[in-house]
């Protein structure tokens, strides 16, 4: 029974998340839009500079409590006040910390201009260390529509303003405002509906299960950030302001995209994985189940951008950022290989197997960098292809780890996988062929999308056996009956 009702609250966590972040998903895009008219490259380089840098204060401030507050099967009150207590410590020292060494880290990665913006951004980093507890409150209960509507409410308020101050002349000016203000509305509505009423409050018998967890999370997220930002740390002073801004045009309308995606199934899937921790078939046949699902929503997503990266281009960024073709089809592939990682990376965290994480992370760190001094010899699109390579490597460790530890084997693993991959058979070498002989023009780019929609449709609706056996008789036949219940209505 208990299984059925976990089961139940998924499939309405997943609901209330997929609503909300389509929702958000299509204002986000709108706002991306606009903004790629209306500013820079520079803008949209400096920006990129600051937030690599506050997101990396971030992570230190917040110290993974969040996670560890989720994570935690019985959290009592005084577990709940300790959580939020340390957040607000750790998230004012590390603010202060920002605001102190904004000269010397402004000057370090682009110039000393960047130093009042920093001072300004370092409010993000106390508001987000609150967030993440009032979040994780949420999570617990499985609020996760609520949670929908504290980032919902966020992106609104933040993108109408922004816009506004872009549409007035003011550039960098406008992203900046429009993190800032993302931040302390987030902070706020959550802190109202978690409804929870916090005390300052130290408890020492859970300190030591927040900081063990939290601790280890926190330096695997460290060298996460690291990892992921270190593009953005090391262009400006290898490349140029501006081929940052030119990079993370692309790289941005791709990371937004995928981070909404992964947000669904994460947030939705690691609380009741936290509460399965010790039934070792459970977590398994969610861990196939999941990995198998994943690679066939992943593919077909990569693949969709790939394949119609002209027209994405054209729409969301403009004509003049036709340029930056070749980089965006080299991120799209990456698409695969970002979710399959926030797939294990939340088995890692429910597991509590973070501190396994940790020395992934760090690996991660290091093979990045290394992978960024090489590709930086070939401009931006040789930093393209080192992140792409970084993940792959990165993700075929996760995916060896986690199957050990739950007790699978890394050959049905990548069978699953390969299975899940297995319309491409059919759908890569059409569309390679209208690569070929359709001109790239708004009207050969329209054929395009249209063919590839209309494929993906006979595919996965009309040939399930296609995509495979598993697909076929699993989601296809709950889709179709859940279709066939409303239509008779």
């Amino acid at each position: 029974m208990a299984k059925q009702s976990n089961s139940q609250k998924v499939v309405k966590g997943i609901s209330s998340q997929t609503l909300v972040t389509l929702i958000m998903g299509v204002i986000e895009v709108v706002v991306f839009s606009v903004m790629s008219r209306l500013l820079s490259k520079e803008d949209f380089g400096l920006f990129a500079a600051i937030s690599a840098i506050t997101v990396i204060f971030s992570s230190l401030s917040e110290a993974g409590i969040g996670s560890a507050l989720i994570q935690k099967k019985n959290a009592d009150t005084g577990y709940v006040n300790t959580s939020f207590t340390i957040s607000f410590i750790s998230g004012s020292i590390f603010t202060l910390l920002l605001i102190v060494f904004s000269g010397v880290l402004s000057e370090t990665i682009v110039d000393k201009s960047l130093k009042i913006p920093l001072i300004f951004m370092s409010v993000t980093i106390l508001c987000n260390s609150l967030t993440s507890v009032n979040t994780s409150v949420m999570y617990r209960r499985l609020e996760f529509l609520k949670v929908g509507i504290v980032y919902f409410s966020a992106l609104v308020v933040s993108s109408v303003i922004a816009i506004g101050l872009a549409l007035n002349g003011m550039g960098f000016e406008a992203i900046l405002s429009k993190s800032i203000l993302h931040s302390l509305t987030a902070t706020t509505l959550s802190y109202f509906l978690a409804k929870t009423k916090y005390r300052f409050q130290i408890e020492r018998k859970d300190i030591g299960a927040i900081v063990n967890f939290g601790g280890w999370l926190t330096l695997s997220v460290i060298f996460r950030n690291f990892a992921t930002q270190a593009d953005k740390l090391l262009m400006s002073r290898f490349l140029s302001v501006s081929s940052l801004g030119a990079y993370n045009r692309p790289k941005e309308f791709i990371d937004t995209i995928s981070t909404k995606l992964n947000g669904i199934f994460d947030t939705a899937l690691f609380p009741i994985l936290s509460g399965i921790q010790d039934q070792k078939d459970s977590i398994r046949n969610a861990y196939h189940t999941s990995l198998y699902y994943m690679n066939i929503f992943s593919m077909l997503l990569a693949l969709a951008f790939v394949f119609n990266s002209s027209f994405l281009i054209r729409l969301f960024f403009g004509a003049e950022w036709m340029n930056l073709l070749p980089v965006f089809v080299i991120l799209s592939l990456s698409l695969v290989f970002n979710i399959d990682g926030r797939l294990c990376d939340c088995f890692f965290r429910s597991l509590a197997l973070v501190k396994y994480q940790f020395f992934i992370r760090l690996f991660e760190f290091i093979l990045t960098v290394g992978c960024l001094l090489i590709g930086f010899q070939w401009d931006i699109i040789g930093v393209a292809y080192a992140v792409l390579f970084a993940n792959v490597t990165i993700i075929f460790i996760k995916l060896t780890i986690i199957t050990n530890k739950v007790g699978s084997n890394i050959g049905k693993v990548v069978l699953h996988i390969l299975s899940a991959w297995r319309f491409c058979l059919v759908l890569v070498p059409i569309m390679i062929m209208t690569q070929i002989f359709l001109p790239m023009t708004y009207v050969g780019d329209i054929i395009k999308l249209v063919i590839f929609g209309i494929l993906v449709l006979t595919l996965f609706v009309l040939t399930p056996a296609v995509v495979g056996k598993t697909y076929k008789e699993g989601a296809y036949q709950s889709i179709m009956s859940k279709l066939h219940k409303i239509l008779r209505k």
